[in-house]
């Protein structure tokens, strides 16, 4: 199973893709990628992601 995540500032192109190998819910995988991403600096406001480098105000 795969999930991807794009950053939502509209000049950004930036995605992050997770796979498992292991059998997994999509609910859990989706909250699983998220966990990472936040501790990788993205930010997640009102349900639209951002990366690092677009951090909303």
């Amino acid at each position: 199973m795969a999930h991807t995540i794009r950053c939502a500032h509209d000049d950004c192109d930036d995605c992050s893709l997770r796979a498992a190998f292991k059998p997994t819910t999509w609910e859990q995988e989706a909250a699983d990628h998220r966990r990472s991403l936040a501790a990788d600096g993205w930010s997640d406001v009102e349900g639209r992601d951002y990366c690092p480098a677009h951090k909303p105000a």
